[in-house]
């Protein structure tokens, strides 16, 4: 099979990200050690990518900045798709009254800006990564529930379905066994798109100080330190940059590589 097929490219993407976990939980060099004598040092063989204006080492930064994301994007993924599903079932399933009103918030919330949220939840709870988690987790399940809920409306309509239920299946282990296994390629699409959307929210958020401890490394913090250095030393910002659009590709790719086969 060729490198471009849904089994390299996940492997490959997997093997990234457990590299990245390992390595963010338990990086080479403290992240945090100042060196004033070793401010920009080149890359080396000691220092990967070279150091920042208060000598620390970049790649260590770099990598111990990866746990935050990591943390709030398994956070916001796991509780986004665990509403959206619910939420889902409940618009397409559930009984009117109850279906109009998931289906009436989940359309209100998606038109609400994600910085909004998340400014607002920063009022309330103090910034952090838990302010931040909490907004993507708030606006990130109505996409979902809206998607799943017009898939399961169009899966209703199939034949097995309705001999499941006629059969005496209940309704959740019809839903388990029949709508779910053929949603998911669509589903795990979205997530994947949805996960590297999570990635640059997380950088952004953290960029306008939402992240709140500006001195612990976090991607989008640290371009907003480095920004002043973007021309004399551009390294400092196109790492964490990189990093970004990395994690972001990685995930895209785990997650959008194809569902399981249909299930009759």
């Amino acid at each position: 099979m060729s490198l471009g097929g849904a089994i390299p490219r996940t492997t490959l993407a997997l093997a990234l990200l457990s590299c990245a976990a390992f390595l963010a939980f338990n990086p080479p060099l403290d992240p945090h050690a100042v060196d004033l004598r070793n401010t920009f040092d080149a890359p080396s063989a000691r220092h990967w990518l070279g150091t920042d204006h208060l000598g620390r080492d970049l790649a260590a930064r770099l990598l111990a900045g990866a746990r935050p994301s990591l943390l709030a994007i398994a956070i916001v993924l796991s509780a986004s798709l665990g509403i959206g599903i619910l939420a889902g079932a409940v618009i397409a399933l559930g009984p009117p009254g109850l279906s109009a009103m998931t289906r009436w918030l989940a359309e209100t919330l998606l038109a609400v800006p994600t910085l909004i949220l998340a400014l607002v939840v920063a009022a309330f709870l103090g910034a952090g990564m838990a302010a931040i988690a909490l907004a993507l987790i708030v606006s990130a399940w109505a996409p979902y529930a809206l998607t799943i809920a017009a898939l399961f409306e169009r899966l209703t309509g199939e034949g097995y379905w309705r001999a499941s239920l006629a059969l005496g299946s209940s309704l959740p282990g019809a839903v388990h066994r029949h709508l779910l296994p053929n949603a998911w390629p669509a589903i795990g699409a979205l997530a994947g798109a949805d996960a590297g959307r999570a990635v640059i929210l997380v950088s952004s958020l953290g960029f306008i100080g939402l992240s709140a401890d500006t001195g612990r490394p976090e991607w989008g913090a640290m371009i907003h330190e480095y920004r002043v250095f973007l021309f004399s030393e551009p390294l400092l910002v196109m790492a964490p940059l990189t990093a970004v659009a990395v994690l972001s590709t990685a995930l895209h790719l785990l997650l959008d590589a194809g569902g399981s086969p249909l299930r009759r």
